[in-house]
């Protein structure tokens, strides 16, 4: 990226909003979004990919950025279709990403077959960063389970360990603080990519605040989204005077993104008519920026 790039549409700092990163199927890379209100977004760059990844495939899917308490950013993604390991780069503005390099984090177990959608957030029972992702380990078809690695400075990793098991095929694990407990959301993955299919959409589960690699899990949920959406990403926003939460997802199969809204995490409504996100955004993330950033 050239040091003239202008990654905001106008000139000014980028604070207190939210940032979605995503990518596309015709361009494999780092784009993003900006929004203030979390229903409108606005392309960065305009439009063009921020970053592209230099290692590995040279495939970057399902990108997921998080911000840290020191104002950094910390990058993962999928690193194609069937690798060990996991993307990572770091950044400090958004613009400029380092460091980039590969995470083995399935590289001791070689018959795994993929390792999906990577997510990070932070585990107060470990104090420690803590990476999710969704892998097959064994022959046959793909039946994945989520699986995570936990890290204080992305130097160093933890053994992977599988974290949610729920007796089923299940990807694309998402975690949301509540304070007293997480709240999980995952794409049941049972069932045919075709209409009509009987799973192939999201629910969601309480996850304990525990310090274990394995921690109990409560509640699964009905489904809360229609077949064939996968890569959910929640956040909340301030309308109206009151809190409401938005779940975004991908319809991958009819190319639209979704939109969900709730006031309690119990009840969704479709909003799919109100929330506009970039043309042919796929599998994006939402964080809530806290530092202000000179994107111009």
């Amino acid at each position: 990226m050239s040091k003239t790039a202008t990654i905001y549409p106008k000139q000014g700092d980028l604070a207190n909003v939210h940032l979605f990163s995503y990518f596309t199927e015709i361009e494999e890379k780092l784009f993003l979004a900006a929004s203030e209100d979390g229903y409108h977004w606005k392309e960065l760059n305009d439009g063009r990919p921020i970053w592209e990844s230099p290692i590995g495939t040279k495939q970057l899917r399902d990108p997921f950025v998080i911000e840290d308490a020191a104002g950094k950013f910390h990058l993962v993604w999928t690193d194609g279709w069937q690798s060990r390991s996991i993307g990572y780069a770091w950044s400090m503005d958004l613009i400029y990403w380092q460091g980039a390099k590969l995470i083995p984090v399935m590289e001791h177990l070689p018959e795994t077959q993929n390792t999906w959608a990577p997510e990070i957030f932070y585990d107060t029972s470990k104090q420690a960063y803590r990476i999710v992702w969704s892998s097959t380990v064994g022959a046959g078809p793909r039946n994945h389970r989520i699986w995570s690695t936990t890290t204080t400075d992305f130097k160093d990793f933890s053994e992977a360990q599988i974290f949610f098991d729920p007796g089923y095929n299940v990807i694309d694990a998402t975690i949301t603080d509540l304070d007293d407990r997480y709240l999980m959301l995952f794409k049941d993955e049972r069932g045919l990519n075709e209409k009509g299919t009987a799973n192939k959409a999201i629910r969601f589960c309480i996850v304990a605040k525990e310090d274990s690699d394995r921690p109990s899990v409560n509640h699964i949920s009905e489904l809360i989204t229609p077949a064939l959406t996968e890569g959910p990403t929640l956040y909340n926003v301030e309308r109206n005077g009151s809190k409401e939460w938005i779940l975004l997802v991908d319809g991958f199969q009819e190319h639209y993104y979704g939109a969900y809204r709730s006031t309690d995490l119990m009840t969704w409504n479709n909003i799919t008519d109100q929330v506009h996100v970039p043309k042919g955004a796929r599998h994006g993330s939402v964080i809530q920026l806290n530092k202000d950033l000179s994107l111009k």
